[in-house]
C-alpha cells in the first residue's frame, strides 16, 4: 500500500508531497533512468482541480 506525506513549503507558497511503495525501491535504489517514477510525476503533474478560492 502506498503512503503519501504532504511537505509544506510556505516559502514557496507550495507543496511537495512524497509517494512511498508505489513504485518498489525507485530511482535511488539504481544507477539508471527510471522511467516509472518519470512516467508517474508526469500523469501527477497534468491533472487539473479546483483551488479554493480562500487558499488564493
Amino acid at each position: 500500500m502506498a503512503t503519501v506525506t504532504r511537505h509544506p513549503l510556505p516559502n514557496l507558497r507550495a507543496l511537495n508531497f512524497t509517494v512511498k511503495g508505489l513504485l518498489g525501491d525507485g530511482v535511488a535504489a539504481r544507477h539508471r533512468f527510471d522511467p516509472q517514477a518519470k512516467g508517474l510525476a508526469e500523469w501527477l503533474r497534468s491533472r487539473h482541480l479546483d483551488i479554493p478560492e480562500t487558499l488564493l
